[in-house]
Parts: structure tokens; sequence; C-alpha cells
């Protein structure tokens, strides 16, 4: 789960003698039988643990500094070769935000994801379904929703003898997006094929999307129906981490398989030990035209494999772009303005995803945190809206049992766009 050293929640492998990121496991590491000599001392000499005296014998609660020097748990490992990458990254207040039990899903249960790995989450309330394979010795893969909608906070999973799934579920003692304290659910495979990413595996310069059923070719075929971009995690003593260091990458080519099934993509800037949020918004099923259920995976790239690369070809309309002079372009109109600065509805949605906020806030309902609306019924200013997103009160909520951590990665700009959405739904 995502906390002190831990930027985000993830999936391990954990051998024996492995170190899996946090240094209070290595409180026993002086001990004869232990298979790990690792030190906190060795340790704190690579990772800095920010102890600053509170003057009152104790150590102030580390921060985020947002332009503070910082390094990676990759570029920690380094220097520190008993510690243990996570196979896969599970991107907090995406995929999640308090990950529990993974489960594998036998062969013939659940058509055609039989093999993958399934881990609930208790704060969001639903499942995400990891796609794992081995490059060079490592663990890496990717990981994409599955299911949504949970009464409770998803704790435990079992399958039943008829091989459904059974759910078990609590929210007591922390705050989940299915309001129910409780709830033992069951899931069933109706036998009805999705339009999903079946698998998603790393190529010498790019990914294999295998779907499950085939893809409309002409819009499989098309550059701008993908998006790729990738990013990482800060490793310190803070609570968690905002993604870093984010690019957005080029898609040079893509080749669909004959039976339409699966498509290679071909991308520029490839980058080890990084997340790569793989979009495939434009992609259409060849029966219906339906969308992908769940256009976006991640995946964490530890190792490119080697092999041969994609011959890139471009098509008459590619060529003919390349070669010609650009047009020139006609004005384009200005985008209408909101009173008083007031962000509109699709400018905010993206402002909150993009800042994790929708992971414990919707505008008219209680989830983990309280809704916007009754924020805006607290009748705070702006100003103090944006001072409360840096530095939370949560003695001013008491009926919520996760308190909210402070959200430095959050820019002034887009703070102020909040307080001033907030405080418009009055």
């Amino acid at each position: 789960n995502q906390g002190d050293y831990i930027g985000s929640g993830g999936l391990w492998f954990v051998e024996k003698g492995d170190f899996t990121g946090h240094p209070a496991g290595l409180a026993w590491t002086g001990l004869p039988n232990s298979p790990l000599k690792l030190t906190t001392e060795e340790f704190n000499q690579v990772v800095d643990p920010q102890k600053i005296p509170n003057g009152t014998g104790g150590f102030k609660k580390p921060e985020n500094v947002i332009d503070a020097p910082y390094i990676t748990m990759a570029q920690a490992k380094e220097k520190l070769p008993d510690l243990k990458l996570p196979a896969v990254w599970l991107p907090h207040g995406i995929q999640g935000i308090s990950n529990a039990e993974p489960i594998v899903i036998p062969e013939g249960h659940f058509g055609p994801f039989a093999g993958q790995v399934l881990i609930g989450d208790q704060g969001q309330s639903k499942i995400m379904r990891v796609i794992l394979e081995e490059v060079d010795g490592v663990m890496q893969g990717a990981s994409i929703d599955f299911r949504s909608g949970f009464q409770s906070g998803i704790l435990r999973m079992a399958w039943a003898a008829d091989k459904s799934l059974f759910i078990g579920e609590t929210n007591r003692g922390w705050g989940s997006a299915g309001e129910a304290n409780e709830g033992l659910q069951r899931l069933v495979w109706n036998y009805n094929v999705p339009f999903e990413m079946r698998t998603v595996k790393a190529q010498p310069d790019g990914f294999l999307i295998e779907f499950t059923k085939p893809v409309n070719k002409a819009t499989a075929e098309d550059l701008t129906s993908y998006a790729v971009e990738s990013f990482t995690y800060k490793y310190y003593p803070v609570y968690g981490s905002p993604p870093v260091d984010n690019k957005t990458l080029k898609i040079l080519g893509v080749e669909v398989a004959p039976d339409g099934m699966s498509a290679r993509i071909a991308v520029e800037g490839l980058r080890e030990d990084y997340v790569h949020k793989i979009s495939l918004n434009g992609v259409r099923a060849l029966d219906g035209s339906f969308s992908l259920v769940h256009p976006d995976a991640y995946y964490t790239l530890h190792n490119i494999p080697a092999g041969d690369k994609m011959m890139i070809k471009l098509t008459p309309a590619q060529a003919s772009t390349k070669e010609a002079a650009p047009a020139a372009q006609p004005a384009q109109p200005k985008k209408p303005v909101t009173p008083s600065g007031i962000p509109s509805e699709a400018e905010i949605k993206t402002i909150l995803a993009a800042n994790t906020c929708s992971a414990c806030h919707m505008k008219d309902k209680k989830v983990i945190g309280p809704a916007y609306d009754e924020v805006a019924k607290r009748r705070y200013s702006n100003e103090r809206i944006v001072e409360l997103i840096y530095n939370p009160e949560p003695q001013n909520w008491p009926d919520y049992a996760t308190p909210m951590p402070p959200m430095a990665q959050v820019s002034k700009e887009d703070a102020m766009k909040i307080a001033k959405w907030i405080n418009s739904l009055r």
C-alpha cells in the first residue's frame, strides 16, 4: 500500500532476503539468522530519512516539498541491490487507494482472463486486473480496471466451486466508495465476452496489445487512436508520492494483426522502471463499433525486451502530409470564459482526476471524504479552501474515518480553480 517510502500501491514478488522498501524492516538485519544484512545506517546514506527534531524529543513529520531534489526507488536500487522493486505499480487514486488481497484467476474461470491476477481495493470498492510477464528474469506487467461499484470496501476474495468469486467487504475504520458498512457479494461470469484489452506485453520498441474481440482495423490503424505517457514516483520518507517526471511519448507506428485480435504500437522514448499509461480511446470493436470497456492500461516497464523493432510504414495520407507544406490553419474560436474564472464541468473534471481528488470526493455524494457541495455549505473563502488543500484539518470532519493527506502536488492555479468551483456549488 501507499505510505511512508512507498509512492503508490503495487504488487511485489517477495523472495527470502528481499528488502521491499520501508526501512522499518531493517530492524532485525543484525541478527545472525537474518538473510538480509542491509543496515538502517547504510540505507539512510542513500535515502535521506529527513529526521528534523520537533523540539520535544521527537521528529517532525516529513512533508512533500515539490521542488526538493529526490531519487526514485529504481535509482536507490543501483546502490542498494537488496531492494526489490514492485512488479507492477497501481497508480494511487486511479487504481485504488487501499489495495487489498491479490488472487489468481484459475484456468476455466472468467473466460479470456484466466491466469491473470485480480487485486481488490478497499477505498475505491473495486477490483483491478493485472497481466504479468517475465522479461530478463524480472517480473513486470500492466494493470487495468476490472469491475467497480461494490457496496463496500473490498478486503478478501475467494473462489467458489461453481467458478464464481466471493468478495468480503468492510469500511468500518476506513472509508470506502461503497457506502455500506460491510458486504459479502458474489461476482459471476455470464459468458458474455466484453471488448477489452486481454493482455499488454512489452516489445523492443513499444507494446503488443491483444484484444478479447476483433477490432475495426480502420480505427486500430489510426495513430491518433493511441496515446502513451510515462511517469514515476519519489522514494522518500513522506507518505506517498505524486506522479513525477511525466512525459508524453510519441506513437511512431502501428501494426494490426490480420485477424484483428492484436495491435502492436511503436513508441518513441520508452523508459525503464517507469509506469507507461497506454490509452486506446479511439480503438473500436469490429462488431457494433463499441469502444473498450476500460481503455487505459498502466504498464510498469522494468526491462525492455530484446528483438526486432517494427518496420515503420507510412500510409499514403501520412506520406503526403510529411511531404506537403503545412496549410494555413483557420482562426480558432475563443473558448468561452465562465464567470469569475470558475472552471467548466469538463475542466474541473480533468483537474480533479489529474490531482487524484476524484479518488475520495464526488460532487454531491459522500464517499471516502465529504461531497464537494457539503464543503461549499461551510462557506470557506476561496483562499481558505486552498490552504486546507495543502494543510488539511481532519478535526473539521469528525464523521470521516480517513484523514486527508496534504496535497502538495496540486498547483496553486489548480487549487484556486478547485476552490472557486466548490464555492460555485452554493
